[in-house]
């Protein structure tokens, strides 16, 4: 029975692979980056072939099923850019903590104000 929708036509272009990223997603991939790392599997700033596979096999045994080495590939993108961000914004200022509990920056009420209002984009931080 046809309700009005066209049947779904093949494409031959690229598809957008979308996936969203949860904490404990992020949490994983970037401990299996470090372990990648420490196992030599990431030559001259790059990942080799078999840490990809082995990032994304490992977070498909946790139960991240859908992830792909694109997806992979990605978000690294994003967590880099972020990094930077945070880098940028934060190096060489004095007043502030990382608490590695609450995985925030501290400051006194007063630092941070004084920082927002010369730089606004550290109000997300």
């Amino acid at each position: 029975m046809n309700r009005g929708k066209a049947p779904a036509m093949p494409s031959s272009g690229p598809t957008r692979e979308f996936m969203k990223w949860t904490e404990d997603m992020d949490a994983r991939l970037l401990h299996c980056m470090i372990e990648e790392s420490r196992m030599g599997n990431r030559v001259d700033g790059s990942w080799t072939t078999q840490a990809y596979t082995n990032i994304v096999d490992h977070l498909h045994s946790a139960g991240y099923v859908v992830v792909t080495k694109n997806n992979v590939k990605n978000r690294q993108k994003v967590l880099k850019d972020k990094w930077r961000e945070v880098h940028d914004l934060f190096s060489g200022l004095s007043g502030f903590a990382w608490n590695p509990v609450t995985m925030t920056f501290h400051a006194e009420d007063e630092v941070w104000l004084d920082l927002i209002q010369s730089r606004p984009a550290a109000a997300k931080w």
